[in-house]
């Protein structure tokens, strides 16, 4: 009887089975969505470097704008 297979070690094989492509099915899928998430850190990121840079750019123009403006005010008084 050690040498035969029953239904319900064939449903026992299957069910195992099934849970590990379930296992690896859900590995795959959090390794993609690590990877997704990943891309929209760096896209964030390179996103904020860009506002930063931009910052900076507009505080220099707004620096040089006021120092015009104080330059111009002293010249009418």
């Amino acid at each position: 009887m050690a040498g035969k297979i029953s239904p319900s070690n064939i449903s026992t094989a299957g069910g195992a089975a099934g849970t590990a492509t379930a296992a690896l099915g859900s590995a795959a899928a959090e390794v993609a969505g690590e990877a997704a998430f990943n891309r929209q850190l760096a896209a964030l990121t390179a996103s904020s470097t860009k506002a930063a840079e931009r910052d900076v750019e507009l505080r220099v123009v707004s620096t040089e704008l006021s120092t015009v403006k104080k330059v111009a005010d002293e010249r009418v008084q």
